[in-house]
């Protein structure tokens, strides 16, 4: 069993199509249904059912995907580990939620890489609750996201900076000039928020909880952009970090009477290789904030 096999047949499962793999790896088609023969002639094997429009896992082939995935993470993680003591990997992979992707990142980025543009930062944009997932596997190097209700057991956490959870509707709504808003006046407004997995749909969602109500919630997306329009245009409204609504035009934003302080850090795995241009990033960080 050769580790390309394995990368040939992760490939083709993740795809579920040979052709598309074939043109991911830039090889041919035969390359790799030769190498997925070649281990079921190696083990005694069926990997898959071959269907007329593409193919399904076997059981077994279902179990040695779970560890083919594995083992090509490791690799991949032995790669970047070699790469980097021999100073060429040149790469950070940060991932970071919509919001905290509008307002502070920017300010982050365009700092550091003029201090080291050849470092090659990687994005990844999702909820918090994937990018931290991604970080303990290793998928990523770190992200910038609400700490609030992170562990400092399996984290590093540098915080950076607060903000705050507002309400926010179009100008010329109902509740536009409200000083500040309770639960019970908007328990029946129609409203937006990021898919599950987001900080802000936890958050929200409990604290409607407290007071016995659901959010009367019309529309999920993860885009920030599909939010604010929503918002400005009066089709829902919706709740955004501070910062954010003093970026964008068309949105009111208005405080909650149970304030949401949201802690916003750098976070990376505890007991992991650190690699330099890590160690760059966070010393670079910590020098800005």
């Amino acid at each position: 069993m050769k580790l390309l096999q394995l990368r040939y047949f992760y490939e083709a499962c993740r795809h579920n199509n040979i052709t598309r793999a074939a043109e991911e790896l830039h090889v041919s088609q035969p390359s790799i249904s030769n190498a997925i023969k070649e281990l079921e002639t190696e083990f005694g094997i069926t990997l898959f059912h071959r269907l007329n429009k593409g193919f399904s896992l076997t059981k077994e082939g279902k179990i040695f995907m779970e560890h083919a995935e594995s083992l090509l993470t490791h690799a991949d993680n032995i790669s970047h580990i070699m790469e980097d003591m021999g100073h060429k990997r040149n790469m950070l992979r940060i991932g970071i939620p919509p919001m905290i992707g509008t307002f502070l990142f920017p300010k982050i980025y365009r700092g550091f890489k003029e201090k080291y543009p050849s470092v090659n930062i990687v994005t990844q944009e999702q909820g918090t609750q994937s990018l931290i997932e991604a970080i303990e596997d290793e998928t990523l190097d770190m992200a910038i996201v609400p700490s609030n209700n992170l562990s400092g057991n399996m984290f590093h956490i540098l915080n950076l900076t607060q903000t705050e959870t507002v309400f926010c509707t179009a100008p010329n709504h109902k509740l536009a000039g409200e000083q500040m808003v309770t639960i019970p006046m908007i328990q029946n407004e129609p409203l937006i928020l990021f898919h599950n997995g987001f900080f802000q749909n936890d958050v929200i969602t409990q604290l409607f909880s407290k007071y016995g109500a659901v959010p009367n919630v019309i529309h999920y997306s993860s885009q920030l952009y599909t939010m604010k329009e929503f918002i400005a245009g009066g089709i829902a409204c919706g709740f955004l970090f501070k910062d954010i609504v003093q970026l964008v035009s068309g949105v009111a934003g208005i405080p909650l009477s149970n304030p949401i302080h949201v802690q916003i850090s750098l976070v990376w795995k505890k007991n992991n290789y650190m690699f330099n241009d890590m160690v760059r990033f966070i010393n670079y960080v910590k020098k800005i904030f």
